[in-house]
């Protein structure tokens, strides 16, 4: 739901014509989400862990999940209303994507695969910082703090 289709506001997703050969090398959230709505969790997963958390923008321009708060506190309320419900579904969207990436890692670290846990709980890590940017709405700040913990309590149960 992030990009597929106009945002509320009838903003159109960005063209795949204005996209560089670098950021179709290396996938970005937009790219990762598209697999995740797809259905292809083990897809979506790989595409995650490729994925530079500290590339900007995190969001596609015209999601509302780009706003920063004080950019959604302008909006009236009618159009606070009008994005929410998009909003929403964006956040949910993140939430189970993350889940999938954070279950992945444990099911690897439950087959002794410590170093492919490492590296799922890593970057569902470095992704919740990033989406924990002082400049994020206090929603995104408050899935990235919780991804961040999830991560960072399965990295502290691994062996060194």
């Amino acid at each position: 739901m992030l990009t597929l289709k106009s945002d509320p506001s009838g903003t159109p997703p960005p063209s795949k014509a204005g996209r560089s050969a670098t950021s179709a090398a290396k996938p970005g959230l937009e790219t990762v989400l598209a697999v995740w709505l797809q259905g292809d969790t083990s897809a979506a997963v790989s595409r995650f862990l490729e994925t530079d958390w500290s590339a900007r923008p995190l969001f596609p321009p015209g999601s509302t999940l780009s706003l920063s708060e004080a950019q959604w506190v302008a909006l009236s309320y009618a159009d606070r209303e009008a994005k929410r419900v998009g909003m929403e579904g964006q956040a949910a969207d993140l939430k189970k994507l993350s889940l999938a990436v954070l279950q992945a890692g444990r099911d690897a670290a439950a087959n002794n695969d410590s170093i492919l846990a490492r590296k799922h709980f890593t970057a569902l890590s470095q992704f919740g910082e990033a989406l924990e940017s002082p400049d994020s709405l206090a929603i995104v700040k408050m899935l990235g703090s919780g991804m961040r913990r999830s991560a960072e309590k399965e990295l502290a149960k691994l062996k060194p």
